[in-house]
């Protein structure tokens, strides 16, 4: 048992969940660049009108959606290294609130500015942006519209967040079940500011895993 906590935190460590938002990130900004390209209308026959969206709407809220939790976890985690022991994820970390996460968060920026960027992603990554309706008809919403606004503002937090881990993970942590290590980035630069992290930059690799 021990071996498979020991793999678990091998597996569920702050630097995996930084990575698994770095990579959810970059496809985020993939899709965003067909932004324009084509157009998803529904039509009320019944009542009348129309409502359109763009056709990279629903990925980007829900690519972005998901990068955002990642990095917000990634700081959980390595603030709170007991909420992945004994081969379990804590309570805690078991929502898709961005909201929520964040405020259990010591490290992260903008702890007050921006939180209605995280608010809006987390209403589509609770419902519209992964699936067509929700649970109930209380919790079912049409589904939102990525502003110049708003991608902005993600834009913003997805850099300092990524910042700020780069900094963090450099140092060492220390987790459960005698894992322990730290984090080199090594970074190329970037042609339109892709990536998290220092502006222009990106990291390709870690080295130096727990020990």
């Amino acid at each position: 048992m021990h071996d498979a906590n020991r793999r678990f935190v091998d597996m569920a460590n702050p630097h995996s969940w930084f990575i698994t938002a770095e990579t959810l990130h970059a496809q985020a900004l993939f899709v965003g660049k067909a932004k324009g390209r084509s157009r998803v209308t529904f039509e009320d026959h019944v009542n009348g009108g129309s409502t359109s969206w763009d056709g990279a709407n629903r990925a980007m809220f829900l690519l972005g959606g998901f990068a955002l939790e990642n990095t917000i976890k990634a700081f959980l985690v390595y603030e709170n290294p007991n909420w992945i022991s004994n081969g379990r994820l804590a309570r805690q970390l078991r929502s898709h609130s961005l909201t929520k996460l964040q405020a259990q968060a010591a490290e992260i920026p903008y702890k007050r500015q921006y939180v209605w960027v995280l608010r809006q992603f987390e209403a589509g990554i609770e419902s519209w942006s992964r699936y067509p309706c929700a649970l109930t008809a209380e919790e079912t919403f049409q589904e939102g519209h990525m502003s110049a606004s708003l991608w902005y503002g993600y834009m913003r937090v997805m850099s300092a967040y990524g910042n700020r881990l780069r900094t963090l993970l450099s140092k060492r942590w220390k987790g459960p079940h005698g894992a322990e290590g730290n984090w080199n980035f090594y970074s190329a630069p970037l042609d339109e500011d892709e990536g998290m992290g220092r502006q222009g930059f990106k990291p390709l690799s870690a080295a130096k895993h727990l020990l």
